[in-house]
């Protein structure tokens, strides 16, 4: 008599590696946040192997992590610390000051534009995320 073919159950770690993968693809927006849930959810109900890889075979395997930008931050804090040993300190308080004026004075002369954008990207977000 044959053995029929059966698929192997799943573990608690392969459901929680399987769940891991949708959480990193939802963060890189391969996935939004009903489809996760629902993959998830399906990913701790799920009972055999065929069926974790069934929730993530459209999935790429890899994904891509973000490094801080530990070298970007290093040349900045460099470049700010060269200013402040070879720029007057006179020098330096001026320049804050008259960029933090002209700030302002965008921020209020541009306020009946950048209100309402901000207002439309707050809905929107909000409309995307239910």
């Amino acid at each position: 008599m044959e053995i029929l073919h059966r698929d192997l159950r799943a573990s608690d770690g392969d459901r929680e590696q399987a769940v891991a993968l949708l959480k990193a693809h939802y963060a890189e927006g391969r996935l939004g946040w009903d489809e996760l849930a629902w993959r998830s959810d399906a990913a701790y109900r799920a009972v055999g192997l065929s069926e974790l890889q069934r929730l993530t075979a459209d999935l790429p395997r890899a994904v891509r992590r973000r490094r801080p930008p530990y070298i970007a931050l290093g040349v900045l804090a460099l470049l700010l610390a060269a200013w402040l040993v070879i720029v007057p300190p006179e020098v330096t308080v001026a320049l804050v000051l008259i960029f933090s004026v002209l700030a302002l004075l965008a921020a209020v002369l541009l306020a009946p534009i950048w209100i309402p954008a901000l207002l439309v990207f707050i809905a929107w977000r909000v409309i995307k995320t239910r």
